[in-house]
């Protein structure tokens, strides 16, 4: 019983509590939210003043740089006020550079775009300098007359992208091109001749369409039609080019036929020349024999020579002479390839000087405007020098081969004569040979 009045008690007093705590609840949700209102009006009003801060302040820094520039040039006026002549002819100097550097500049920028954007006065007009960029940006068809695959002049629709001009008419399409000897343009059709003339066909009438693109900007044509053949690479060459060409063929069929030689050699018969080198006693007429047989033909001459001789100064002597005879025979016209090997760079050089004297005649006469012009002169003067160290590369490894094989041949030649120099034959039978 007292539990129940207990529990009716404290409902009684903790319920007017609740009712209080639930309106302290509500206020304070009504204040926050009436103070977050309040903060983003302040944070808008605070950004406002901070734009109009912002343009102030920019406002006053234009006004400090246009001050700072005009107290520049001030502080410059007085400073020149204050210039001796030397120096105002210096400045004056440095104006005229940089006025001539300036004029280069809008010279090779009137070349390379093609287009005129300076007056007579050596002023520039920006806005026809944008008109010139512009049309250079957004191409046209125009009507032209080009030399089309019948070989006959037609007329074309071309249009210009970039350096590469395409052209259409009803019947074909192409790339423009100019021969090396021709200024009249013609048509140049690539592979994929249906794709070029649909993609044209499609720009043309909708202002869209895919064009095939040559990276290499047209160079590729320009090098194909300046490939030479061998004799008008050699014509390039000029004069010098003969003598050139009649050593190459005379180092050629030299070489040829010294290799035909030097290969027929025979090889030092290794077993032989150990027989030789430790026979410490008269050799008898069947060891002779088998030896004489064992030997090639030049290898019998040197034993000849010890067989009708005695060991003495003179066997000694008629040996070295042989030998030498061998080596003269052997070395014969290897230093005929040699000279050529020396003689060839040297005409290069020599041609190659001769056209350069022509190139700069040519430029004293001509001037030096037209760097192609100078280039191409320069290039065949070069083919001199090309072609005499084609000639002499092969030929200096052509003699170095030669000369090894011979030495080699020598050597071992060399060596079976000191064996035989040494060689002692029994006197009372009769030589073999």
């Amino acid at each position: 019983m007292i539990k129940h009045i207990c529990q009716i008690l404290l409902c009684v007093i903790c319920f007017p509590l609740l009712a209080l705590e639930s309106n302290h609840a509500d206020q304070l949700i009504g204040r926050i939210a009436t103070a977050k209102q309040q903060l983003l009006a302040t944070q808008a009003r605070i950004d406002q003043e901070h734009k109009q801060l912002a343009k102030q302040l920019n406002a006053q820094l234009a006004k400090l740089r246009k001050l700072r520039n005009e107290a520049k040039n001030i502080r410059r006026l007085e400073d020149e006020q204050l210039l001796n002549i030397n120096q105002l002819e210096k400045r004056n100097q440095q104006w005229q550079n940089q006025h001539s550097y300036q004029s280069q500049l809008i010279s090779a920028f009137e070349k390379n775009t093609q287009s005129r954007i300076s007056n007579a006065d050596g002023s520039i007009n920006i806005e026809q300098i944008i008109t010139a960029l512009n049309k250079k940006l957004t191409p046209a068809f125009e009507q032209k007359n080009l030399i089309g695959s019948d070989n006959k002049l037609n007329t074309f629709d071309v249009i210009k992208i970039g350096p590469i001009e395409y052209a259409i008419n009803d019947i074909e399409a192409g790339v423009v091109s100019f021969n090396i000897n021709n200024t009249t343009p013609l048509l140049k059709q690539i592979s994929q001749q249906d794709i070029l003339f649909d993609d044209l066909n499609a720009l043309k009438k909708n202002g869209n369409g895919l064009i095939h693109f040559d990276p290499t900007l047209g160079n590729a044509d320009k090098l194909n039609q300046s490939q030479f053949s061998l004799i008008e690479y050699l014509q390039q060459g000029g004069t010098w080019a003969i003598p050139i060409v009649s050593f190459a063929l005379a180092a050629l069929i030299i070489g040829l036929l010294k290799a035909i030689q030097l290969s027929k050699l025979p090889s030092i018969n290794p077993v032989t020349s150990q027989i030789i080198k430790y026979s410490n006693i008269p050799m008898s007429q069947a060891e002779l024999k088998t030896i004489y047989g064992s030997l090639a033909s030049n290898e019998r001459v040197l034993f000849d020579i010890v067989q009708h001789n005695a060991i003495s100064q003179k066997r000694d002597d008629l040996l070295l002479a042989e030998l030498a005879k061998q080596k003269a025979h052997n070395e014969k016209y290897i230093g005929v390839i040699t000279t050529c090997a020396t003689v060839s760079p040297l005409l290069g050089l020599l041609g190659t000087v001769s056209g350069m004297i022509h190139t700069f005649m040519m430029m004293n006469i001509f001037g030096s405007g037209d760097a192609s012009v100078v280039s191409g002169g320069i290039s065949q003067a070069l083919i001199t020098t090309e072609l005499g160290l084609i000639v002499a590369i092969p030929a200096l490894i052509v003699s170095a081969l030669l000369t090894k094989r011979v030495k080699n041949f020598q050597s071992s030649i060399e060596s079976l004569a000191l064996h035989l120099s040494k060689l002692e034959i029994n006197q009372s039978e009769q030589a073999y040979g």
